[in-house]
């Protein structure tokens, strides 16, 4: 790949990290109330689509409700933090980086940022500073970082393969 067409990606993949780390602190900045109906909104579209197809009682339905809103919640932690260990990931790779000492970088910078986002949790009305979603980011993290892992390897491996044929 040529180096303008390098830099163009790696200033993509930065600005992808720079809105995704704004979208996570525009979130984390919501009251309780507010994070919730957001919640809500996800756990009843669920409800609509998935659980109307079985005979449940409204109740039944209500309360299969209220349990998935912590699901949906920290599946979306994990998520979010998974993209951003993905997006971190990239980075160091279009620096060609492969060390695993990348990898650590990337693991460490979405941990740490995991903890500041506990921590700006604070200072929402009606929120709090957990530990377990310090853990639930940093597994996503872990989680984004290895399949961006999977992908250099393949994209790698077809790379080398190219090559191969190329020259033989």
């Amino acid at each position: 790949m040529r180096k303008s067409k390098i830099y163009a990606v790696r200033a993509l993949l930065i600005t992808l990290v720079i809105l995704l780390a704004g979208l996570i602190f525009y979130l984390s900045a919501d009251n309780a109330d507010e994070s919730n109906a957001k919640s809500d909104i996800v756990a009843d579209s669920f409800a609509a689509r998935v659980l109307s197809s079985f005979n449940l009682t409204d109740e039944q339905i209500e309360l299969i409700i209220e349990k998935s809103v912590f699901i949906v919640r920290k599946t979306a932690h994990f998520a979010e933090y998974a993209l951003l260990g993905f997006l971190l990931t990239a980075v160091a790779v279009s620096f060609g980086k492969t060390c695993a000492g990348c990898y650590a970088i990337a693991q460490i910078t979405a941990s740490a940022y995991a903890i500041s986002d506990e921590i700006h949790q604070l200072f929402a009305e009606g929120r709090s500073c957990q530990i377990r979603d310090m853990i639930i980011d940093s597994a996503g993290a872990a989680a984004g970082i290895a399949l961006m892992l999977i992908f250099t390897a393949v994209f790698r491996k077809i790379a080398r393969r190219r090559r191969k044929k190329s020259i033989g």
